[in-house]
């Protein structure tokens, strides 16, 4: 699929993202990190609802002639979805969390290639990630490796490379 033709898919998307989507992805967030120490999760739903409506807000704003028309491998996007599909408890507010971080993390992944986490999301021990000459590092790159994270379509670099 042409690079124009995705993001003007995106785009479509991102305005089925409303205001009462962003609060139940909020609430059903909050409920599924529960078991998290408490100052880490307040941090990372601030940087994550700051940065995920930021990009909703980019998305709306771009139009397809700003973009260079690539090909992107549609079985790329498709193992995307099945992996954010995946993720996470099946409670109230689901959609509309799936609703938001599909196209955001879709739009970061495939358009924008631009980290996934907000370069002020606190990762435990404290670290972020950090960009350097155009290349970005994360500190939880490899050991986020696994089939239940989306970490390995990111396009950080493990922070041991830096």
């Amino acid at each position: 699929m042409k690079s124009r033709k995705f993001f003007s898919k995106l785009k479509e998307e991102s305005y089925d993202v409303s205001i009462f989507d962003l609060m139940n992805a909020k609430v059903y967030l909050e409920k599924d990190m529960a078991y998290l120490p408490e100052d880490y999760k307040k941090g990372y739903l601030e940087d994550f609802f700051t940065f995920f409506p930021e990009v909703l807000k980019e998305i709306r704003n771009k139009t397809e002639e700003e973009l260079e028309d690539f090909e992107i491998e549609e079985e790329e996007i498709r193992k995307v979805d099945l992996r954010l599909f995946s993720m996470g408890s099946k409670r109230t507010g689901r959609d509309s969390y799936e609703k938001l971080v599909k196209t955001v993390i879709n739009y970061l992944i495939f358009i924008n290639k631009r980290p996934l986490h907000a370069l002020t999301t606190r990762f435990p021990g404290g670290k972020q990630i950090i960009e350097k000459n155009g290349n970005y590092y994360c500190p939880i790159k490899n050991a986020q490796s696994n089939e239940l994270s989306i970490c390995e379509f990111c396009i950080c670099k493990d922070l041991n490379e830096l």
